[in-house]
């Protein structure tokens, strides 16, 4: 006969805070078209921690005024204003640029 022995079975749930705000810094700011600007994206979860590891898609209303990269790399093109927009899990944040004559 064989010898019986409990068994311990440990299942570990991983689970993933969902997004509940994104900022962009700087908030707003202007360029002399050809010059170009870093964003940075901050991700928070409901207890105000950063989470770094989400996925931020970028976007510009104006891409003839100013263009964005998929990393928040702003380029200023023409004279004008625009919105750029960082998106994470349906959160937005909006941002303005201005793009002048240059000196």
């Amino acid at each position: 006969r064989l010898a019986e022995a409990p068994a311990t079975v440990t299942v570990t749930a991983t689970t993933v805070a969902p997004v509940a705000s994104i900022a962009v810094t700087p908030v707003g700011f202007v360029l002399d078209a050809g010059q170009t600007r870093q964003l940075t994206a901050i991700v928070l979860d409901a207890a105000g921690n950063r989470l770094t590891d989400r996925v931020v898609t970028w976007s510009s209303d104006s891409p003839d005024v100013a263009t964005v990269s998929s990393t928040g790399l702003v380029t200023a093109i023409g004279y004008g204003y625009a919105t750029i927009t960082a998106t994470c899990e349906g959160k937005t944040f909006s941002l303005a640029v201005t793009v002048s004559y240059g000196h």
